[in-house]
């Protein structure tokens, strides 16, 4: 079962992505895990806890997987899912969680979008909840409505350039229990820049031109003077 977090902060265009972190993702079983670790790594992708965290137990289990080529050590992810469960209880009503962190795609990519997702199967599927999953493309807002009716939202990034951003995730529980809160993000090649200090060709085939007709000026007139 998971629980989607969601963020808030702040966005990193065109910078290096962390050189590593200290713990591979498969190793984080709860959010304990998590902040002992500072970050973990999965595929080349980060998630790195900020200090923020309300509402869940650091007991709570935590998921974090990635898709993508290669093994979660060596590999390139294409996608990350980021979840939380209650431990030992799922969230009833009335509940409510916050939850910080910040993602940084694998080395040479950039994030596409973020999901936020819900989903029950408790109390015969009569509940209600929201999950707010914040980052700096706004906020993916979904919810949960009886019966069994589930509506999610994907944020997608202008820029093909966001290496990281800061999220805040913000769930609540207003009747039953809402067993899966589950963000979901998605990667992309960066286009690469052009080298540094190379000179812009734009101007020399005008120069060229200018130098074409004068020559060809001189000829016209050494022909007349013939």
């Amino acid at each position: 079962m998971s629980v989607a977090l969601a963020g808030a902060a702040g966005i990193s265009f065109l910078v290096s992505n962390p050189a590593k972190a200290a713990t591979n993702c498969a190793f984080i079983g709860t959010i304990q895990d998590l902040i002992n670790a500072g970050s973990c790594m999965s595929r080349g992708a980060t998630v790195t806890y900020t200090p923020t965290l309300s509402g869940f137990a650091v007991t709570d289990f935590v998921t974090i997987t990635t898709l993508g080529s290669g093994n979660v050590s060596t590999g390139i992810a294409d996608s990350l899912d980021f979840s939380i469960q209650g431990n030992p209880n799922s969230y009833n009503n009335p509940f409510t969680g916050i939850l910080k962190y910040s993602v940084a795609a694998p080395n040479l990519r950039s994030i596409v979008d973020y999901t936020s997702a819900l989903s029950s199967s408790a109390n015969m599927g009569v509940n209600t909840g929201t999950f707010d999953l914040t980052g700096s493309a706004g906020t993916a807002a979904a919810q949960y409505n009886p019966v069994n009716v589930s509506i999610g939202q994907t944020k997608t990034y202008a820029s093909t350039s966001v290496l990281t951003d800061a999220f805040t995730a913000k769930i609540g529980v207003t009747q039953g229990t809402i067993e899966q809160f589950t963000q979901s993000f998605n990667f992309q090649n960066t286009p690469t820049p052009p080298p540094v200090g190379v000179p812009v060709p734009g101007p020399l085939p005008v120069l060229g031109a200018g130098i074409a007709f004068g020559y060809s000026r001189k000829l016209r007139k050494r022909i007349a003077a013939a």
